[in-house]
């Protein structure tokens, strides 16, 4: 058996070593301890102060650029896609501010006309399956040949119709195509409430601008964690199949998204941003912004002379602008305009030649 004497020489230690420790945290310890955390602390408020002070500087002269490129939009973009014709989509009503500011920009850039294309929700909802099942068959009735190959049969109806509307803009679409059945097909998208036509449907376009909104206006807070999840897996699929198949056809395209606070994290730039088989797209953020609907004109005119990119201001943009002779010097000029307090001459001259970003 263990004997008492052993117990109490335990509990003696144990005490002793508590005592110890109480004398030395409350001496020597404690004022060395006591100090290192207060440095700590003071360094990481300076840190703090520092990247605070860092962002308002970023986003000061990200304001400064924005509103000085907006005021030269018009003479930036002048003459520089004469003669096209360019179809606008758009997937939700809050991007009618944007869109119609890039309307704007394409009329002073001397585009013989734009055509805008409402993409409904009917297009990708998970209540609207016998609609589009009963879109699909008239189609197939009509022109088969311009929905995409679907031999494992894996594509849903909302994918197939998705990918059929950069065809029916492509000039070159397969199936033989004419005005006359372009006509028909476009109005039974009409007809099915998959898509709304601001003016007469297209024929064919030489380039195409889509215009996203912010994935929360895409979103109905009314529904279940269920339905909203249906929904936005539509969503994606066919934004993801049309946007597939413009990349596909060659036509020169720019995806133009909304993104408040900043962030492409969530929506139609994350699906774009980084994959390969969408790297024949531009994108641009700042749809919302005063200078995003001229991104996505400059953009545009990039795509048309065999350019591309990601631009904006969001984490996963690869530049500011566009590297087009017309931007060129645009954000020195804009530095120079607020180091004399906004009192630098603002004009520049565009150039008259194209040229790849």
């Amino acid at each position: 058996m263990i004997d008492f004497r052993y117990h109490l020489v335990s509990l003696i230690s144990v005490f002793l070593a508590l005592a110890v420790g109480i004398v030395l945290g409350a001496g020597p310890l404690r004022e060395n301890l006591g100090d290192q955390l207060a440095g700590q602390v003071e360094q990481l408020r300076t840190e703090q102060e520092q990247l605070r002070g860092d962002t308002e500087e970023l986003s000061a002269k990200h304001d400064q650029l924005a509103t000085f490129i907006t005021e030269l939009g018009p003479e930036l973009v002048a003459g520089t896609l004469d003669g096209k014709q360019v179809a606008l989509l758009a997937d939700d009503s809050s991007t009618r501010p944007g869109t119609e500011r890039i309307v704007t920009l394409l009329e002073d850039a001397g585009v013989g006309s734009t055509v805008q294309i409402n993409l409904l929700p009917a297009l990708w909802d998970p209540d609207a399956e016998q609609t589009r099942a009963q879109a699909l068959e008239t189609v197939r009735s009509i022109a088969p040949a311009v929905l995409p190959e679907d031999p494992e049969g894996e594509l849903t109806d909302s994918a197939l119709l998705s990918a059929m509307i950069p065809r029916l803009l492509h000039s070159d679409a397969e199936g033989g195509l004419t005005p006359e059945l372009r006509t028909q097909l476009w109005q039974v998208l009409i007809d099915h409430d998959l898509v709304s036509i601001d003016g007469e449907a297209p024929v064919a376009v030489d380039a195409v601008i889509y215009a996203s909104a912010a994935p929360e206006e895409l979103a109905d807070a009314k529904e279940d964690e269920q339905v909203a999840t249906e929904r936005a897996q539509g969503l994606l699929a066919s934004q993801t199949n049309l946007l597939g198949e413009l990349a596909r056809t060659g036509l020169p395209a720019v995806v133009s998204a909304a993104t408040p606070g900043n962030d492409a994290s969530t929506g139609v730039l994350r699906t774009v941003r980084g994959d390969a088989s969408f790297d024949a797209l531009s994108t641009t953020d700042r749809l919302q912004e005063a200078d995003g609907p001229l991104l996505s004109v400059l953009a545009l005119i990039e795509q048309s002379r065999g350019g591309s990119g990601a631009y904006g201001t969001t984490g996963d943009a690869e530049n500011r602008l566009p590297a087009l002779p017309e931007t060129q010097g645009l954000e020195e000029q804009a530095a120079d305009q607020q180091g004399d307090g906004g009192t630098a001459e603002t004009g520049t001259q565009p150039s008259d030649g194209g040229g790849e970003g």
